[in-house]
């Protein structure tokens, strides 16, 4: 994978798979997961470990699943130190799900009908099957609290078509699952056993990522008194059972509707009021063992740059991504800017440091969609370069081309997004440079795809400025997101 989001290691045990689950429903809101790919992806992820348990001639110990982007897909990979899988591919290619539902023997047929474009390969050491994730159509995810079961039913029934639903008989259920994930709009009974409407609309307001939370009650309880205590609780609307879908789905869209024009609305003014300098440390101050060269579009994004000269006679130097889009992530970057910054004023740091106390920052934050993509850059003064990377683009090594010797390559070596795990051992890439060299990092909004063999040969073939240049110009920029290229060249 050209862009590692995550990877973990787990032991392989029929009890284990419980675990994995509950694993991608922990990340979700921090990998920005919708529900109905979570639940794709732990279905996948369990059927197929499953699979390895009942089916491998020698049954694999440990599995290590990743998840990462490349080539403008998203991709799971799955890797496990068991035998090769005989037929494997055959299997899961010709597998079908049955006409009626079975209590055995649909695990493949549910993969493959899941996500039927992968890859398997198999060595000595290990078995790895990638599987590519389809790109799901955008759907408003709704959450529904009612304490009847009928009533559950029918208002499925009428929405499952156009929106992703998660359905809950408890308040309290629905409320833990608010907590960890993303949500557009609740629709709730107003009278139930647990916890009545009023409070849940209170608890809801309480967390920090759902304080502006659309809300509707139903409610066959349509006398003045509650009607007026509704009015006063700042929901949306109040429907009144029984409902029909007509109605129903008209209602839901123009609360959907008007609170998209004010969150709009919002995030125009808050632009206003942002500073238009870019997030950048001073960089006029680097060291002269280098030259570097910068491009960003827009000035005020979600990515930053900064440097620090240690107390070693080395140079940091780091660019980060904020994860999303928008204005939330231009005001968290910021945010993040001026955390990594007060980190990096240290020159006793050192890149591992700086990389495990910004992974339980962000492990301990409370708002977990904040994480941020980084690739750090470590200039040592013995003319050597050590590069980490967390969840950025995979950076572009170029030697200098007085060097035949020496080829060009992508850093491939990454550590995954920091904040997902409570531990952390900072993975890293290590080269000695010459005058001449160059190493080229950008965020993903500059270049999804990854570079094949001849580009890169074609690259090769320029001076380190005109590659600077190339790249800026060429890349296949995603014009829905913010776009960096840092080029150092090495004097």
């Amino acid at each position: 994978m050209k862009q590692l989001l995550f990877q973990r290691q787990f032991s392989l045990s029929y009890e284990n798979l419980r675990l994995i689950r509950r694993f991608f429903s922990d990340k979700a809101q921090a990998l920005h997961l919708n529900q109905e790919l979570v639940q794709n992806i732990k279905l996948v992820c369990s059927e197929y470990c499953a699979n390895l348990l009942e089916h491998q001639e020698q049954t694999a110990s440990q599995v290590t699943i990743s998840y990462g982007k490349s080539d403008g897909h998203y991709f799971l990979s799955i890797l496990d130190n068991g035998s090769a899988w005989q037929h494997q591919t055959e299997q899961l290619q010709s597998a079908e799900l049955p006409a009626q539902l079975m209590e055995n023997g649909m695990g493949l047929g549910l993969i493959q009908a899941t996500f039927p474009v992968f890859n398997y390969k198999s060595s000595r050491n290990h078995n790895i099957i990638t599987f590519r994730i389809p790109v799901l159509q955008h759907r408003k995810q709704i959450v529904i609290v009612d304490d009847s079961q009928s009533q559950l039913t029918l208002l499925a029934h009428f929405l499952e078509q156009d929106y992703q639903l998660a359905l809950f008989s408890k308040a309290s259920e629905a409320l833990q699952w608010l907590e960890k994930n993303h949500c557009d709009l609740v629709l709730t009974d107003l009278h139930m056993p647990d916890i009545n409407g009023f409070d849940f609309r209170q608890r809801v307001a309480a967390i920090q990522h759902h304080r502006l939370l659309p809300f509707i009650f139903l409610s066959a309880d349509t006398v003045s008194e509650t009607l007026y205590a509704a009015a006063q609780s700042g929901i949306d609307d109040f429907l009144a059972k029984p409902i029909s879908k007509a109605h129903l789905s008209s209602v839901l869209s123009r609360v959907l509707e008007r609170h998209h024009h004010l969150l709009t609305a919002f995030e125009e003014t808050l632009q206003q009021q942002l500073n238009t300098q870019s997030y950048h440390s001073d960089l006029t101050t680097i060291s002269n063992q280098v030259q570097l060269l910068v491009n960003q579009e827009p000035c005020i994004s979600g990515d930053f740059i900064m440097q620090q000269k240690l107390s070693d006679g080395s140079q940091l130097l780091l660019l980060g991504d904020q994860m999303g889009h928008g204005i939330a992530a231009k005001a968290n970057g910021a945010i993040s800017f001026g955390y990594v910054m007060g980190l990096l004023q240290n020159p006793e740091t050192t890149p591992k440091q700086v990389c495990r106390v910004l992974n339980q920052y962000f492990f301990h934050a409370t708002e977990k969609s904040n994480l941020i993509c980084l690739v750090l850059l470590h200039i040592r003064s013995n003319n050597a370069l050590t590069v980490y990377n967390a969840g950025m683009p995979c950076p572009l090594f170029f030697p200098s081309q007085h060097q035949p010797s020496s080829k060009h390559q992508i850093v491939d070596t990454s550590m995954g997004l920091l904040g997902l795990f409570d531990n952390l051992e900072p993975a890293h890439w290590q080269t000695p440079i010459s005058s001449g060299d160059s190493l080229h990092c950008f965020s993903d909004g500059l270049a999804e795809t990854p570079f094949c063999k001849s580009e890169l040969d074609e690259l090769y073939r320029l001076s380190a400025q005109e590659r600077h240049q190339h790249l800026w110009q060429s890349a296949k920029q995603n014009p829905e997101d913010d776009c960096t290229l840092v080029t150092v060249i090495f004097n």
